[in-house]
């Protein structure tokens, strides 16, 4: 789940600032013949291989197989099969319920590399829309639909890559894995069961990337160049039902206090106590790299930010986005009262879904709502929630090989890392490495990543080309 904020939170700095002044698996995948069935492998000459312009038609082909739903799963696999006949006769696939987990043998035993994306996208209604959100339509710049973005590019990306690659006669030097989760978007457990799976097995990566950040224009006033943000750690995250039950009746003879308006005042006394703020690491790391880029007073500012850190954050606190770097946020989105408009609610509730922030924790959070709430008679219950990700450090392996494959695309961008504020299925690798990134290597404007989980959901065909080739590149150089 790419959440737009979570792509989008580096944009609102540069106003804020100005305003100042698990089973075993269960099928082989690869067992039927494909259409296509790839020709022998030639000697492998090295250097990044040749995207052909024609892989587009991979990624229309696969935006046309909805997938929000479990019962359109296979006839997405059966399209992936197709399109990627190579990949599933070279690789072992495998599937753990409907995730595809698939293992690339290197000619090595080194600690291997993971990378993920996942099939399912989010509900698309047709209204609204320029072109049908599962037409695959493509214009001049642009191919739309549902999982454009999120998260078919990156999938189709990974395969493209691994399918040119085979086609080239590349083989790695240490095992590459691939982890296709199914129900990321519903926070299910698909791919928390194929990395366990990898986990019993003993596989333990040297870092794994899933989709999160991409490469925006600049966020900041002074930075003269684009910015590539990979993510490091993400919010955890909870939905928290709050629920007040009383003896019904007629609306006509309502007590002083009915459980609507004790369920009201609740939410009303939560609003009023904000979460203890504090920048994360990687924030502070963002904004100091974003400094020492920038010119004029914003640079002057975040080149400051340790020593100016109160003022900085009072300054971000200022903004809705921004405000949610700086803590956990908890807000209403799910209202219920009586079945009728004339009888007593005899159950009030809401539903409270907070974004944890770094260094806090699920039990934290309902702590906090607890005193905020303070009133015995409204009963708090977690509906689903995990703590946020450990972080990834910002250098090292895993790091440096997402770095430098961005330089490589794009040696004009900036590369820093950031808190995802929404939640992917790479939290759950930190299982079995302790580096997680979280990047998707295309472009995108900010019209473009307001299409995430909304209306017009595209991506530019040159960036998606591009995406392809930095996926290949980082396979190949670091695996």
């Amino acid at each position: 789940m790419r959440s737009r904020r979570s792509v989008t939170i580096v944009d609102s700095i540069s106003r804020v600032l100005s305003s100042t002044g698990t089973g075993p698996p269960s099928a082989r995948l690869h067992g039927n013949a494909p259409r296509r069935p790839p020709s022998a492998r030639p000697p492998y000459a090295g250097g990044v291989v040749e995207i052909p312009d024609a892989a587009v038609d991979d990624l229309i082909a696969l935006v046309r197989v909805p997938t929000e739903e479990a019962a359109q799963l296979p006839a997405f696999q059966a399209a992936l099969r197709e399109r990627f006949p190579r990949l599933f006769a070279s690789l072992e696939v495998e599937s753990i319920g409907a995730t595809l987990l698939a293992r690339w043998p290197g000619r090595g035993a080194g600690a291997p590399a993971l990378l993920m994306a996942h099939q399912d996208v989010v509900p698309a209604p047709p209204d609204g829309w320029t072109h049908p959100p599962y037409a695959g339509h493509r214009d001049a710049t642009h191919v739309w639909g549902r999982g454009t973005l999120d998260d078919k590019g990156s999938l189709v990306g990974i395969c493209v890559a691994v399918e040119a690659l085979l086609a080239a006669g590349f083989a790695p030097a240490r095992d590459v894995w691939l982890v296709f989760g199914h129900d990321e978007e519903t926070m299910g457990t698909g791919a928390a069961s194929a990395i366990a799976e990898l986990d019993a097995r003993g596989v333990r990566p040297a870092w794994a990337l899933d989709e999160g950040g991409a490469i925006i224009e600049p966020p900041v006033a002074g930075v003269a160049r684009d910015v590539a943000v990979v993510g490091v750690a993400e919010k955890g995250f909870a939905n928290i039902r709050m629920r007040v039950a009383q003896v019904g009746g007629h609306a006509s003879t309502p007590p002083r206090l009915p459980a609507t308006s004790r369920l009201a005042r609740a939410i009303r006394r939560l609003d009023r106590a904000p979460f203890p703020r504090s920048l994360p690491e990687p924030a502070l790391r963002m904004l100091e790299l974003l400094g020492a880029d920038a010119s004029g007073p914003q640079g002057a500012v975040l080149r400051r930010v340790r020593r100016a850190r109160p003022l900085v954050e009072r300054i971000l606190a200022r903004g809705d986005e921004t405000r949610a770097m700086l803590s956990t946020t908890a807000v209403v989105t799910q209202l219920s009262g009586a079945a009728a408009p004339n009888a007593l609610a005899e159950e009030a509730v809401a539903v409270v879904n907070a974004r944890i922030a770094l260094g806090s924790s699920v039990d934290e959070t309902v702590a906090h709502v607890r005193r905020a709430v303070a009133d015995p008679q409204v009963s708090l219950e977690v509906l689903h929630g995990h703590g946020p990700s450990p972080e990834s450090p910002s250098a090292g392996p895993g790091w440096d090989d997402v770095a430098a494959a961005i330089a490589r695309l794009r040696p004009d961008v900036l590369t820093v890392p950031y808190v995802m504020l929404g939640g992917t299925d790479g939290r759950h690798t930190h299982r079995i490495t302790d580096r997680v990134y979280r990047f998707a290597p295309f472009a995108m404007t900010r019209d473009e990543r307001l299409t995430l989980h909304a209306r017009d959901e595209r991506i530019r065909v040159d960036t998606w080309l591009g995406g392809c080739r930095w996926y290949a590149d980082l396979i190949e150089s670091s695996c």
